[in-house]
């Protein structure tokens, strides 16, 4: 039976899984869960990098207490990255994709390109976090940063570098960086070019799977091979999907990112105007999504009331919301008024006030609106993603946090009137899992890997419901 460790960080927390291979199933077994939580650096919004590091050094301990492993791979949100210098080392710690500011930056993109241009060079969705744009903030905010740098690590590669002391970046996390050509997943040399941004920063890109290096032996923990897995949390997540057909996804975390697995990009007028983006999958396969709020303002809602004395569980806050029958307000999820953290509660009641709705008043109701509004956006983006591919789809995968609630799995069912499959929750490690899998040669192919998914996971399923309450 061959162990590997999967290293899977969220945008609020991570977690240390061990996947077993046994008997045609994997299963899995969490060794250690953190809090992912942003610091301010230099008066800058930032990741507590070296915590998390220990964090994967703790991952690792506690693991090796229980199981041999052979292999670790790591995975991460996308778009933010570290900077080191000439001496290998960081340079001060990297920033948090919420906190860097791009506003003046995106703004002045037409001097360098059109919009279709750099969307036809990318095939990426315009969003202000995006790495270009936070590489062109830190050469105009940080110019002492940015002149020191060497090389330019998307964070899970550079946790991969602190592991090994090897650079590389995996192709599905390169994706996310506004900074690959959509054909050949490979560094776009028009955008590097129009942008005048040095090549000699962007490392060279391998493929997932590539089997990168051992484990340091300053580390003592014997020979763990560190595999890039598909590093983008997403693309790891849409690796572990089981199904044999086309297919909607959606992976909803503190993100959602719903879209469709492709065998190629989609940059058509649709596709620029919806802001669909085109992102790198296992094999060099396109996902064509759209990065949307998730459970972020969920989340935001449930540490404000905690902040107030009350504690809820997702469970308590979804048995709350089934019991408001009462009609609530809807907002747009992925307002910029919901972006930063605070209180969702004044921002919500804001937004319903200059909408004209109705204004929420008991906690059900603000966490209904949430949930509601979220079924919404999704519904909206899964037409564009349609009209833009000119494909029909019947059945949504929903993974990841969001697919352990039957509430909301039959909201979307409901709202999009489209069938749910839930699960797998662990979407993510998982992916991570079979692609270290892959790797050593323990399971063939993805294909393989989705079927044997199938025979490891209850996947649930949700039909839409006729509903007075959705038709109105």
């Amino acid at each position: 039976m061959t162990n590997v460790l999967a290293m899977d960080f969220g945008a609020s927390s991570g977690r240390a899984i061990v996947g077993r291979y046994e008997n045609g199933k994997i299963r899995l077994d969490e060794m250690y869960r953190f809090e992912n939580v942003p610091i301010m650096f230099d008066d800058k919004l930032s990741w507590d990098i070296n915590k998390l590091f220990s964090q994967i050094e703790l991952g690792i301990n506690k693991s090796l207490e229980k199981y041999k492993v052979t292999s670790l791979g790591i995975d991460t949100w996308g778009v933010d990255f570290g900077l080191i210098d000439e001496y290998g080392d960081l340079i001060g710690v990297p920033m948090h994709y919420r906190g860097v500011d791009t506003d003046k930056i995106l703004a002045r993109v037409s001097d360098f390109i059109t919009l279709q241009d750099l969307y036809d060079s990318t095939g990426n969705q315009i969003m202000k976090i995006n790495t270009l744009f936070q590489i062109l903030s830190i050469r105009e905010y940080y110019p002492d940063q940015y002149f020191r740098t060497r090389k330019i690590l998307m964070i899970s590669d550079l946790f991969n570098y602190m592991l090994t002391g090897k650079m590389a970046t995996e192709r599905s996390i390169a994706s996310t960086t506004q900074l690959t050509n959509p054909y050949s997943k490979d560094w776009s040399r028009t955008t590097v070019d129009n942008f005048n941004i040095n090549s000699q920063l962007l490392p060279n890109i391998v493929d997932e799977g590539n089997q990168l290096g051992y484990v340091k032996k300053s580390f003592n923990c014997g020979d763990i091979q560190v595999i890039n897995v598909c590093q983008h949390d997403t693309a790891s997540a849409v690796l572990s999907i089981p199904a044999s057909g086309p297919f909607l996804f959606i992976s909803c975390g503190t993100w959602s990112l719903v879209g469709t697995e492709l065998n190629h990009p989609i940059l058509n007028k649709k596709a620029l105007e919806y802001n669909l983006t085109n992102e790198s999958g296992f094999n060099k396969t396109t996902e064509f999504l759209k990065n949307c709020t998730g459970l972020w303002i969920v989340q935001e809602l449930k540490r404000n009331y905690h902040e107030d004395g009350i504690e809820l569980s997702y469970e308590e806050i979804t048995k709350i919301v089934e019991d408001i029958t009462a009609k609530t307000c809807l907002i747009d999820t992925d307002d910029d008024l919901f972006n930063e953290p605070g209180d969702m509660r004044k921002r919500i009641s804001s937004y319903a006030t200059e909408t004209g709705q109705k204004i929420p008043q008991e906690l059900g109701e603000f966490f209904k609106c949430a949930y509601e509004s979220l079924a919404k956006k999704y519904n909206e983006t899964i037409k564009e993603i349609e009209d833009a591919t000119g494909e029909s789809y019947q059945d949504i995968h929903v993974v990841g946090g969001g697919s352990k609630s039957d509430y909301f799995c039959q909201l979307i069912a409901n709202v999009t009137h489209k069938n749910v499959l839930s699960g797998p929750a662990e979407a993510t490690a998982l992916g991570n899992v079979l692609m270290q899998l892959i790797s050593l040669d323990e399971i063939e192919n993805v294909a393989a890997a989705r079927k044997i998914v199938a025979n490891s996971v209850d996947i649930k399923r949700f039909e839409p419901l006729k509903s007075k309450l959705m038709e109105e």
